[in-house]
């Protein structure tokens, strides 16, 4: 995906000579965007001479870093490995102005013997003594992500310090429309569901929205099935890249801040004071180093974990989880009745769900039933769970029909999930799950989502969904509207139970 807009922005700060740094986590695409600024420059700056450098050197010492470049450059004849000379070879007939992009800042701090950041501090103090000696005629881009935090405040690299920052975001729904047109073209194009159900869950995170792109490609028919499928076992499958995440923001215990941070604008998503963020970014025992909230925002910012509207300054600051696979539950609950547990488990997704809620409205309204069906399967599936989708069942197709896959209990437990729309729609919701129970369905949940104000909505909801009916409210779950149980009996005598959770949404604003 060409991020022409980002592009142009980085050329024109390099252009009024100032250095650049491309802040990013793994997956963010920066590498990709260090071509595009590569292949823009080239294109519009006749004389400019572009160098790509996708790590540190093998020898980490200054003396090998200035031979990589020459190597590089194709200089192979310098007499001394000394920054100046590579210049002055550089610099001269056509060549007026030379662009370093230096890929994978991160590895330069743990490069090299001796004391950590020892050569990273050596080389970037040589790279900005040059870059002074020689003007706009030498410009330079870093390209990392905690690591060019690290060069900032550990290392003190003066040069990045300064350097303008460029915070790479998720790609929009627009982006991923235009990453989804190969398929369109191939005669299997994404519906709406399919494109809102990728972004959800995918974040915009670059490399997940391609991974999703890759695998629907290689389905007969792509759909939101498909999708969940793929994401349903992405944590399993590449928990690698789930861990490089999180030590995109945290790392070893020396710089907890940013997961903090993180847990503050889940807690308080849509509008978080300063002061919470600031005592979130006090230093705790057996930390080293310190943040401010701005840049532990940017570094979560750059994780593709949190989005924010404005100021990272203001008071409070407007951010909110960005909806995807990384911002749902990863522990389960430790309920020993697996029932119970499955149920606390949807719990902890609709905690999430309303956190997230802000990523779940289009033009006209809430986005429909089936992504929030979407959602719960992956993260049910993120926490151990077995789910089938619009199974069929007796008088048609659940939701969601969750195994129960312990040893001594065998069977399904039965889900639908609902959008409030008013009485006329929402009051048979009972009745719904009941339709769809086989011999085998053990227990049933009905999940309702919207947007009505809670004073109330608990007294509107027994009179509308379980009137008639035989239930008890048990206690509410944390960040939910309510929560009860249906009892009903067989004529045979067996018991048939229905759990009822309702969880408010955040309104558009």
């Amino acid at each position: 995906m060409h991020r022409g807009a980002l592009v142009d922005a980085i050329a024109k700060d390099l252009r009024h000579g100032a250095a650049v740094k491309v802040i990013g986590s793994r997956g963010m695409g920066k590498s990709v965007l260090l071509q595009q600024i590569q292949a823009r420059l080239l294109q519009d700056a006749p004389g400019t001479r572009v160098l790509l450098v996708p790590g540190p050197p093998e020898e980490p010492t200054v003396a090998g870093a200035v031979r990589d470049l020459a190597s590089k450059l194709g200089v192979s004849d310098l007499s001394a490995p000394r920054m100046d000379d590579l210049l002055e070879r550089v610099l001269e007939g056509n060549v007026t102005r030379l662009v370093v992009l230096f890929d994978e800042a991160d590895q330069y701090v743990t490069a090299g013997e001796g004391e950590r950041g020892a050569f990273a501090r050596s080389w970037f103090n040589k790279l900005e003594v040059t870059r002074k000696q020689h003007g706009t005629r030498f410009d330079l881009v870093f390209a990392g992500g905690i690591g060019l935090f690290y060069l900032e405040s550990e290392v003190g690299s003066g040069i990045v310090s300064r350097a303008e920052p460029c915070v790479l975001d998720p790609f929009t729904p627009e982006d991923i429309s235009e990453l989804a047109r190969p398929l369109e073209e191939d005669g299997r194009p994404l519906d709406d569901i399919c494109l809102e159900t990728l972004r959800v869950l995918s974040g915009g995170i670059p490399v997940l929205v391609t991974y999703g792109l890759e695998h629907l490609w290689d389905a007969t028919s792509p759909s939101r099935h498909a999708l969940e499928q793929i994401f349903g076992v992405f944590r399993e499958k590449h928990d690698g890249f789930v861990r490089a995440v999180r030590s995109s923001v945290s790392q070893n215990r020396r710089l907890d801040a940013p997961w903090r941070v993180l847990k503050v604008v889940r807690e308080h998503a849509g509008s978080v004071s300063m002061q919470r963020l600031r005592d979130a970014c006090a230093l705790q025992a057996g930390e080293s180093l310190s943040v401010d909230p701005e840049q532990a925002l940017k570094l979560l910012r750059a994780a593709g974990l949190v989005k924010v509207e404005g100021s990272m300054l203001s008071d409070p600051v407007t951010a909110w989880p960005i909806a995807s696979i990384l911002n749902l539950p990863e522990i389960p609950a430790s309920s020993g009745d697996p029932i119970e547990r499955l149920i606390q488990d949807v719990c902890a997704t609709m905690t999430e769900l309303r956190r997230l809620g802000r990523e779940f409205h289009g033009e006209s309204g809430l986005l429909r039933e089936q992504l929030f069906s979407s959602i719960i399967t992956v993260a049910l599936a993120g926490l151990g769970w077995k789910a089938d989708r619009e199974a069929i069942q007796a008088a048609g197709f659940a939701d969601l029909k969750v195994h129960l896959t312990r040893q001594g209990l065998d069977g399904h437990v039965l889900i639908e999930t609902k959008l409030w729309r008013g009485p006329a729609y929402n009051q048979g919701i009972q009745k719904q799950i009941d339709d769809y129970r086989v011999a085998d369905s053990r227990h049933g949940i009905a999940v309702t989502l919207g947007v009505l104000d809670a004073a109330g909505w608990p007294d509107l909801y027994e009179r509308t969904c379980l009137a008639g009916r035989r239930f008890d409210r048990l206690p509410t779950p944390p960040d939910l509207v309510g929560r009860w149980r249906v009892q009903q009996t067989d004529p045979d005598g067996k018991a048939w139970l229905t759990d009822h959770l309702v969880v408010q949404l955040p309104k558009r604003r």
